[in-house]
């Protein structure tokens, strides 16, 4: 039996070599498994030709694509297409797929059984790596996953910068409507307004397969993510997400 609703979310920036072979990925997967979907890519600023492969996708594909002029942040993109969604379930996912789409089914399951929004962790038991994470990586989310504990006081998630992430629509729009970081970092906002919310969270392992490309910038990303939140920790005393 096949499932209900849902919007699918992508965030695409500079992905024109690969971003026609895996929406053509998400969309097979979602024809097969659901009644009612829609793909909501959104073409973040890029410099490269991503927007005419969206537009080639187009012609064959239930998708949406929304054309940021300049570059906005994984955040900001994120949050465009989120709110741009009309079906009862929305997710995102990163375009390049390093969390295959194929891992949709078991979140489904965890929605239906009454969780607000599930999402992918890296560290709970389970986690299929199929290709090693970057040395550089591990150290860049052991270092930001203490930053977050400490500055906002986050620990009840272990996870939350997987980019896959489920979410019943009502609750994705009482989340994004909150959002004000763009880049990086929002994903701890988001868990951070959900808490505050007191929705039920719950984290799923994965299968990994961190593509050897990203777009994370070693020295300056790092920056940016403290002072969001530390950003998040001023928006919280001054009652922005109440």
């Amino acid at each position: 039996m096949k499932n209900g609703q849902i919007s699918v979310v992508v965030p695409c920036f500079n992905e024109e070599k690969t971003i026609f072979k895996n929406i053509g990925k998400i969309a097979d997967y979602l024809s097969l498994r659901f009644e009612h979907w829609e793909i909501i890519a959104v073409n973040d600023g890029s410099a490269d030709r991503t927007g005419n492969e969206l537009q080639k996708i187009k012609q064959g594909t239930n998708i949406k694509i929304i054309n940021n002029s300049e570059n906005q942040g994984k955040g900001g993109a994120v949050k465009s297409g989120i709110l741009e969604s009309c079906y009862d379930t929305v997710m995102f996912l990163d375009a390049d797929l390093g969390i295959p789409i194929e891992e949709l089914e078991k979140f489904m399951i965890e929605i239906r059984s009454g969780y607000d929004l599930v999402i992918a962790s890296r560290f709970v038991p389970g986690l299929k790596l199929v290709r090693p994470v970057q040395w550089h990586r591990k150290i860049m989310e052991k270092v930001f996953r203490l930053m977050r504990m400490l500055i906002i006081n986050d620990r009840n998630v272990k996870d939350t910068q997987c980019g896959f992430k489920v979410f019943k629509r009502e609750v994705a729009m009482q989340i994004f409507s909150r959002i004000s970081v763009k880049r990086f970092a929002f994903d701890a906002e988001l868990i951070f307004i959900a808490n505050k919310l007191k929705y039920k969270i719950k984290e799923l392992p994965i299968s990994l397969q961190n593509p050897p490309n990203s777009h994370v910038r070693i020295f300056r990303d790092p920056l940016n993510m403290m002072s969001d939140l530390l950003r998040i920790r001023v928006n919280d005393w001054k009652g922005k997400y109440k």
